[in-house]
């Protein structure tokens, strides 16, 4: 058997693109998400939304469909492709997708981020893969890319689904099997995943490093959006409106919302 390691570039596609396409409902869910999105943040047509860790672009896609401007970006040259293949065949021109390092997006977006964002989204719980410097980063990021008032979302796994036993499975997928195995780790609250994939034509192919996600609580989120300048404003259980708080009884997803605040509107709102 071949046996080839692929960078995160070809997992990526693979992931976000190939295997996603298989979800039962997908579409449903995202249309429920950027719905939910829309009416959490309030946003409005002419809204400038930046989504960190786009992947496909789908969702960035949904909102520039009504009306928002989107800019879309990812570190994987194949979805940003892909994303922007996508807007055009939809004819879609206020979504625009850029490579680029969550961490430091600015830096990647130049002059799309020059008037800063009404809204920074961060989904699938994609905050939490890299280390905890890194993760740090990305809502110092989100923050300096927000104007003032500006609202970042991240959309998380609730953590006890990631806080499992070791656990191993298979899919099929384009004509191959895709062989998981996950586990979590409590002394490092961190989840790890490692996967290979058999291809149709015999061909192992492997990731130069297995998945990790630090999975955080809410105190802790809360924490962190503190020291990043964007104070926690709400957390909710799931994407169904109307919103419903993240507590005992909705805990699905764990849904935060931090806000920059706004000199002139807090002091107004304080007297």
């Amino acid at each position: 058997m071949n046996t080839i390691t692929r960078d995160w570039n070809w997992w990526a596609y693979l992931f976000r693109v190939t295997h996603r396409q298989t979800i039962p409902h997908i579409e449903r869910h995202d249309d429920e998400l950027v719905a939910f999105i829309v009416e959490a943040l309030d946003l409005r047509p002419g809204d400038r939304v930046l989504d960190l860790g786009c992947g496909s672009g789908v969702h960035a896609l949904r909102l520039a469909q009504r009306g928002i401007q989107a800019v879309g970006l990812d570190i994987a040259p194949r979805l940003v492709e892909y994303a922007t293949e996508q807007a055009d065949k939809a004819g879609v021109s206020n979504a625009t997708f850029v490579v680029g390092d969550m961490r430091n997006p600015l830096a990647a977006l130049g002059a799309l981020g020059a008037q800063g964002f009404h809204a920074v989204i961060v989904l699938g719980t994609s905050l939490g893969f890299m280390d905890e410097a890194g993760n740090r980063a990305i809502l110092d990021g989100a923050a300096r890319a927000l104007i003032p008032g500006g609202q970042l979302l991240l959309d998380l796994s609730d953590p006890a689904l990631l806080m499992l036993p070791r656990e191993k499975w298979w899919l099929e997928l384009d004509g191959g099997y895709m062989l998981m195995e996950a586990w979590y780790d409590p002394a490092t609250c961190i989840r790890h995943g490692a996967f290979r994939y058999l291809d149709r034509d015999g061909n192992m192919n492997v990731c130069a490093e297995n998945e990790r996600i630090r999975v955080y609580s809410l105190p802790e989120l809360d924490a962190l959006l503190r020291e990043a300048g964007l104070p926690l404003r709400a957390a909710y259980g799931d994407v169904i409106l109307p919103p419903r708080p993240y507590g005992p009884r909705y805990h699905d997803r764990m849904i935060v919302i931090g806000r920059k605040p706004h000199p002139e509107f807090d002091e107004a709102h304080e007297r």
